[in-house]
């Protein structure tokens, strides 16, 4: 008996001790998304099915070019709820979305369908998919009721076995707080998400959605629709942009109220959707999917001290991996820009040492350039030669892979941070680097002042003007707007001190 305790207390200790095992991950890839599981493999070509289809009945139904189709999507469907929620050490949260200069990815759980009491992980994803797409696709600002109204429009949307669509479902889940106090329709056309604590956000969304759905579903409505939403690009105020599209709003309000959203979906696909060829998965082996497990918790900072620990532990043992050792640097370069480390040394060694080893990878390349150039600018004794030397290789990259935007923006900043005025080609990166990810505040920004260094101020305001109206980006974009009306006014008045031309005889 007591060695029976011994045992029990042995294994006990081991179970403690041990670090948790790394997924055993899938992956499957299709044009527009590159998709991670730890379910089974039938059922993840499943979901590369679903979103490919989903992005195609947003096209169909809202427009959109399906020619350019931009940096690849990443998602990772995990088990259920509770492990996205432990995931991102958040309570009751089904999914969330991220959008940066190194890759725009979104997490969900896996369990599917539409259900008529709670959020399911496919209605999730498909909500924080709105949010990609309209960054991708629409080119102008939106209002802060207007796009997570959308976002609840869309994600009722389902696929039946032969991949007919149903389209414009009630969102259920959300109806439960339409049956409280009414949101006045001045604070649904002028709030912000963040205007509203966080237990009380639900009741925005939901009204948010049934305008959306009301306005999109009247006849006599969606002319008024686009035609507020056109007002409001333009920079008019969001109650006088309503007054003019809408006329008297107390009607709308009223009209909202008594507005009851039918119980079917308001269109169904009449014909199956073409289904591409088998969409090959791939089970990663254990090393892979370790570092697949790591990748997703350096990204959403979970436990950034022994995620980095890991990471590192994991380069030490396979010295020889290119992947791993750029993931390593990566890593090493979240943890210096966390401690205002500024040197990152140990950043650009595990970028050299992935350049040794892959000396075609475009991304450690990248990584190693824009580390580099951080380096540069706080040194004093930097020369112009040094710069070019990182420009030569940013050059290689962007030969090597075109469709990078980190490496097309990181060239181009390397003009900001010389500081030098950008040549046409940076120019010309900079915009590459925004149709392949605009969603990216990061890159947007950029391109923002690209556009207004080359004098392109309408543009510049138009993009501005994006962010400004996205509550997670206001800020930088109100800020971006002043910057723009600065530059404008040093160009304006560097013209007028040029001599005039002289008269020709």
């Amino acid at each position: 008996m007591r060695t029976m305790r011994v045992l029990l207390l042995l294994c006990l200790a081991l179970a403690v001790s041990a670090p948790a095992a790394a997924r055993d991950w899938l992956r499957a890839e299709t044009p527009r998304f590159v998709i991670y599981s730890d379910g089974y493999p039938i059922e993840l070509e499943r979901w590369a099915r679903k979103v490919e289809n989903f992005d195609a009945l947003l096209k169909a139904q809202f427009g959109g070019n399906d020619h350019a189709p931009g940096s690849k999507l990443t998602i990772y469907l995990l088990k259920d709820e509770k492990a996205v929620a432990r995931l991102a050490s958040r309570k009751n949260l089904t999914g969330f979305y991220s959008a940066s200069s190194k890759g725009s990815y979104a997490v969900a759980s896996r369990r599917p369908g539409y259900y008529k009491n709670r959020l399911s992980g496919q209605m999730t994803l498909f909500h924080e998919y709105a949010h990609h797409f309209m960054y991708r696709h629409f080119t102008s600002a939106y209002p802060v009721w207007y796009r997570e109204g959308f976002a609840e429009y869309v994600s009722t949307a389902t696929f039946g076995a032969d991949w007919r669509s149903s389209f414009g479902l009630p969102a259920v889940p959300r109806l439960k707080y339409l049956r409280k106090e009414p949101l006045p329709i001045e604070t649904i056309l002028t709030a912000s998400v963040e205007d509203f604590k966080p237990n009380k956000r639900a009741r925005f969304y939901a009204w948010s959605w049934k305008l959306v759905h009301m306005l999109h579903s009247r006849a006599d409505r969606r002319p008024q629709l686009q035609r507020y939403l056109t007002l409001f690009a333009a920079g008019i105020r969001p109650r006088q942009a309503a007054a003019r599209a809408f006329g008297d709003l107390d009607r709308l309000e009223s009209e909202l109220r008594a507005y009851s959203p039918p119980d079917k979906a308001t269109s169904r696909s009449s014909a199956p959707r073409r289904q591409p060829a088998k969409i090959p998965v791939i089970a990663l082996g254990e090393v892979e999917s370790e570092l697949v497990d790591l990748q997703l918790a350096r990204k959403v900072h979970d436990g950034p001290n022994r995620t980095l620990e890991a990471i590192r532990t994991l380069a030490s043992n396979h010295p020889g991996n290119p992947e791993i050792q750029l993931e390593l640097g990566f890593a090493e370069q979240a943890a210096a820009i966390d401690t205002g480390d500024r040197d990152f040394a140990l950043a650009r060694s595990a970028a050299r040492r992935a350049i040794t080893l892959a000396p075609r990878n475009a991304r450690a390349m990248a990584l190693w350039a824009d580390l580099e150039t951080r380096r540069l600018k706080r040194d004093p004794a930097a020369h112009r030669a040094d710069w070019a030397a990182v420009r030569r290789k940013l050059m290689i990259a962007i030969r090597l892979d075109r469709a990078d935007p980190l490496a097309l923006m990181t060239y181009y900043r390397t003009f900001l941070n010389e500081p030098r005025r950008p040549s046409t080609f940076a120019h010309k990166a900079m915009q590459r680097a925004f149709d392949l990810q605009p969603e990216s505040v990061e890159i947007r920004l950029s391109h923002v002042y690209s556009l207004s260094i080359q004098g392109r101020f309408s543009e510049a305001r138009k993009l501005a003007r994006i962010l400004a109206a996205d509550p997670h980006a206001a800020n930088l974009g109100r800020k971006a707007l002043a910057s723009i009306t600065r530059i404008e006014a040093a160009a304006h008045q560097d013209a007028a001190k040029q001599p005039s031309a002289a008269p020709k005889h």
